[in-house]
């Protein structure tokens, strides 16, 4: 299990980490095996999600605090745009060391979306039921569905630390404005942003791309490994995601030097680290960089698969291709937008970069 930061972040630092969360309770490949993974009913029958990464810390008392997201389902099938969340709690007792938790909670009727949408603050086992959720991939349905019963919400949970069983019961949710008004360019609310009310945005491609895999769509269990291939997949050691393998670049990750307000406000003007994908919504803002005028002849020498740099690009992450005006990059992969980011290469340097940085040989 990677170390995910509990601090509260950007809205898209927070859907890249919680799309990794996610497709670690998902995936049988990232989740130790089919029997650990949350049943493929379960998640075609949620009506919404929360994922949150908790740190506890104690000493002579306990306390914990959280971040992460919450998603509904909207009547037409498709999920809204996430809305930020965050959580704190204390404890009582002589408990020493740390923990850190992933949870993901799945909200399984309308009422347990709307304690999550209302304003203000919810206590976890308190406005709403609270139980521990089936496993395995061939979880009998009717099972769950007996569950669901009891429970308006299914708790999963992975921990990393020096305590033992974490609960959040007795937790107070918090919604984050600010973190929505940062990514929405408006101060929406929970109960806007889960009712519809605008479509999820570029940045929160990491996220949507799993909840708009096949494993959510109701598919068979019996279907095997194969419902899970369009998942994407993860690698802890390097940090990194290949969230659109058509895409094939070096994603960005959610690590924890990720920004925690600490750049440019996101909006839907600034650059998205997430990769144009199928479902038909918008592709990513357009990089920050004024339209270039494209006057001069640079490009008459350059090979059918290069491209000349337009602008200056510093690699303000791990990932970036950096280069300086005049440069020739080698286009490796790339789409039909100049409001994408390409994957290309300079001498031995690899790496994505935005492509209305540069111009192809016309």
């Amino acid at each position: 299990m990677g170390l995910h930061n509990p601090l509260p972040s950007s809205m898209s630092s927070e859907c890249k980490k919680c799309g990794k969360i996610l497709a670690s309770f998902i995936n049988p490949r990232q989740a130790f095996g089919p029997d650990k993974v949350i049943p493929p009913s379960v998640l075609a029958n949620a009506k919404g999600l929360a994922i949150i990464t908790v740190l506890k810390a104690g000493f002579l008392g306990s306390g914990r605090f959280g971040s992460g997201l919450v998603v509904a389902k909207l009547p037409d099938g498709s999920w809204s745009a996430p809305s930020a969340i965050a959580t704190a709690g204390a404890g009582f007792g002589g408990q020493i060391g740390f923990e850190l938790t992933d949870f993901v909670f799945i909200l399984n009727d309308t009422s347990a979306v709307k304690t999550f949408a209302q304003a203000g603050s919810l206590t976890l086992g308190g406005n709403v039921s609270l139980a521990a959720g089936p496993v395995g991939r061939n979880a009998e349905a009717a099972g769950a569905a007996s569950l669901k019963g009891v429970a308006g919400i299914f708790s999963y949970s992975k921990t990393k630390g020096l305590f033992a069983g974490v609960s959040l019961e007795g937790s107070a949710i918090i919604e984050r404005r600010d973190a929505n008004e940062k990514l929405y360019g408006t101060r929406f609310t929970a109960q806007q942003l889960l009712t519809g009310a605008v479509s999820p945005p570029p940045q929160a491609g990491p996220l949507m791309d799993i909840l708009n895999s096949r494993v959510f769509s109701g598919g068979r269990s019996s279907a095997g490994d194969d419902m899970y291939n369009d998942i994407p997949t993860y690698d802890d050691r390097r940090e990194s995601q290949s969230h659109d393998q058509r895409f094939g670049g070096p994603n960005r990750s959610s690590t924890w030097q990720d920004d925690v307000y600490d750049r440019p406000a996101g909006g839907f003007d600034s650059p998205s680290r997430s990769n144009t994908h199928d479902s038909g919504r918008a592709g990513p803002g357009r990089p920050a960089a004024p339209k270039p005028n494209f006057t001069s002849n640079k490009t008459a020498n350059l090979n059918k698969n290069e491209a000349i740099a337009m602008f200056n690009f510093d690699a303000d992450q791990p990932g970036d291709l950096a280069f300086k005006k005049g440069e020739v990059i080698t286009v490796l992969k790339k789409t039909d937008s100049d409001n994408d980011w390409w994957t290309g290469m300079i001498g031995t340097r690899h790496g994505i970069f935005p492509s209305n940085y540069v111009k192809m040989k016309e």
